[in-house]
């Protein structure tokens, strides 16, 4: 078997807004929606697509392989929406945008080095753990985390309103199975 994605062009079937009806979003808040989706937005496993389900209100994994070890794919007729995945050099960037908001000269050089070696993203962790500053870091990424989801929720039509979440329909796509 082999997946393929058709455009949603279901507007106004009784049928999917009186199942929508039934299914509640695993998120309490729009905050926690945006949380996860910004979780799921910084994962940079090859192996893994990250993808929206308005279906079944959540925010799920798929594997490119034929292997799935326990990750949901869609169901037949469920509209998703890919979810994309922030570039490693725009993270790569934040790092430097953090290193240069430091006050200490001391630390921003520390950050800097840290960026220069073999696995910078690991090094800078270290480096901020090593410094002292760790914690800022943490709120510094997940602020700007939020606001890429934030973003993208505008850009691909999604919100989160009473309780649900919601899309224009312009972005997503129905999930169908075909035999090939």
């Amino acid at each position: 078997m082999s997946w393929t994605i058709y455009h949603s062009i279901r507007k106004g079937n009784k049928k999917d807004k009186e199942q929508m009806e039934e299914i509640k979003s695993r998120y309490s808040t729009r905050e926690s929606f945006i949380s996860e989706l910004a979780f799921a937005m910084s994962d940079h496993d090859i192996q893994e697509e990250q993808y929206l389900n308005l279906t079944q209100q959540n925010l799920s994994v798929i594997l490119r392989e034929d292997y799935s070890w326990g990750k949901k794919w869609p169901a037949e007729g469920d509209e998703v929406i890919f979810v994309d995945k922030t570039p490693s050099w725009e993270a790569f960037h934040l790092m430097e945008e953090f290193a240069d908001s430091i006050a200490n000269s001391r630390i921003t050089k520390e950050l800097y080095h840290a960026l220069e070696k073999r696995h910078p993203f690991s090094a800078f962790r270290y480096a901020a753990e090593s410094t002292g500053v760790i914690q800022q870091w943490y709120q510094w990424r997940d602020h700007w985390q939020n606001e890429q989801a934030e973003e993208w929720m505008h850009e691909n039509g999604v919100d989160f309103k009473d309780g649900k979440i919601v899309a224009d329909g312009k972005h997503t796509f129905v999930w169908s199975w075909k035999d090939e």
